[in-house]
């Protein structure tokens, strides 16, 4: 092609492609052998990652949980969405984010957005990570080993329970690329907390995340109508025959010490609602607090985490980073989260629905959605940054009401 052709033709290819930006907002993908001849004007066509979304029609998580409901029958369905007793604390979840107003600042250069972040010295490519929850085997084919491919791919972290279908070693030995922290309990028999705590840290599992909040089950109502959970396949149980392997009732704080002397790696504590807890684990030596609720599936009428939040990292975030799920829908839930001082938000539900809906790949598609979510409104909030996500970038809409 003569050289004045390919200049000609160069330009014409640069300028539709920055008028598909401008029309896709900046969400365009566009093929690697293009990008370099995109005029600098154009940086906004510059993604940080590509992203996998629009498949089937899939664009938000809740295009995700209308495809995974329409798989699962009543009684999965059930188990896997509805809450405690009445659902308030279910519905709080939500309703709380709902309440919070974004606080926008114009006129800010966010032409270089940076969405990682560190935990425990990993790069997270966005501060979203997966909840650890049980079951999953339920929701599809090998779906503890999807779960950890489809949180790989995406390059986060994913909390994986001890009550899994497949054990610690078996997991960290087909996904070693995963980066998991274990999920524990403290149960009666501690030489079984114990052993499984120094087993995930054998097989290179990087936290334990000890869930406070779950010493009896919570009542769920629709669980037991239409659920029959099967306990015998808890992988990582079997090998402690004659264990007493109920979750202890008698835990104190001092056993958190004491797990703390049992392994190198750092512990997470999981189930946090109050100030006063948080500066209990933080001085009982925990690593990091976890706000949670177990999803609105333990106490019925406790917070919403999103409200436990800022008084949590008020007494603690100075200290030990501070993580959030339950109720997080969008990038803008985690925008809030982010603003209101989580370090990492983590989903649980919307893991499952794109666990449900295409394995690892859904689970992949539902990370991708919330990141690119989440870097649409950073960059139109003017937060080119992670840490330019500060307090005062959230409101409540109650302060708009009163005036204030």
């Amino acid at each position: 092609m003569p050289f004045y052709s390919k200049c000609l033709h160069t330009y014409l290819l640069s300028q539709i492609f920055l008028y598909l930006g401008y029309l896709c907002q900046g969400n365009l993908i566009i093929p690697d052998n293009m990008i370099s001849n995109l005029p600098d004007r154009a940086p906004h066509l510059r993604l940080t990652r590509e992203i996998t979304v629009g498949k089937d029609n899939i664009y938000s998580l809740r295009d995700i949980e209308s495809a995974a409901n329409e798989k699962l029958d009543a009684g999965l369905r059930d188990y896997l969405n509805r809450g405690a007793q009445n659902e308030i604390t279910l519905g709080a979840n939500r309703e709380v984010f709902n309440r919070y107003r974004i606080i926008p600042r114009y006129m800010v250069d966010v032409s270089k957005r940076n969405l990682t972040v560190q935990l425990f010295g990993e790069t997270l490519p966005a501060p979203i990570g997966v909840s650890p929850f049980g079951r999953r085997h339920l929701f599809y084919k090998d779906g503890d080993y999807e779960v950890a491919i489809g949180a790989a791919k995406f390059g986060t972290v994913v909390g994986v329970s001890s009550g899994s279908s497949v054990t610690i070693e078996e997991l960290a030995e087909r996904e070693p690329n995963a980066m998991k922290w274990f999920q524990i309990f403290i149960f009666s028999d501690r030489n079984m907390t114990k052993d499984m705590a120094q087993r995930a840290e054998r097989a290179g599992y990087k936290a334990l995340v000890l869930t406070v909040d779950h010493n009896s089950g919570g009542i769920r109502y629709h669980d037991t109508k239409s659920v029959k959970v099967n306990n015998s396949d808890r992988a990582n149980y079997r090998p402690y025959t004659g264990a007493n392997k109920g979750i202890a009732n008698d835990v104190t704080w001092d056993d958190v010490k004491w797990l703390k002397r049992q392994v190198q790696i750092p512990v997470v504590i999981k189930g946090v609602l109050t100030a006063g807890d948080a500066r209990l684990a933080v001085n009982s030596g925990a690593d990091a607090i976890f706000v949670s609720n177990h999803g609105g599936r333990q106490i019925d009428g406790v917070p919403a985490t999103l409200e436990a939040l800022p008084e949590i990292v008020s007494e603690v975030g100075r200290e030990v980073d501070v993580y959030l799920d339950g109720g997080v829908r969008n990038g803008n839930d985690i925008f809030k989260a982010l603003a209101l001082g989580a370090k990492v938000v983590f989903v649980g539900r919307p893991a499952a629905w794109g666990l449900v809906y295409n394995g690892s790949e859904g689970v992949n598609t539902v990370l991708d959605i919330l990141y690119k979510e989440l870097d649409n409104v950073m960059a139109i909030a003017g937060t080119p940054t992670i840490r330019s996500i500060s307090r005062s970038r959230v409101r409540s809409a109650d302060d708009y009401r009163k005036g204030v």
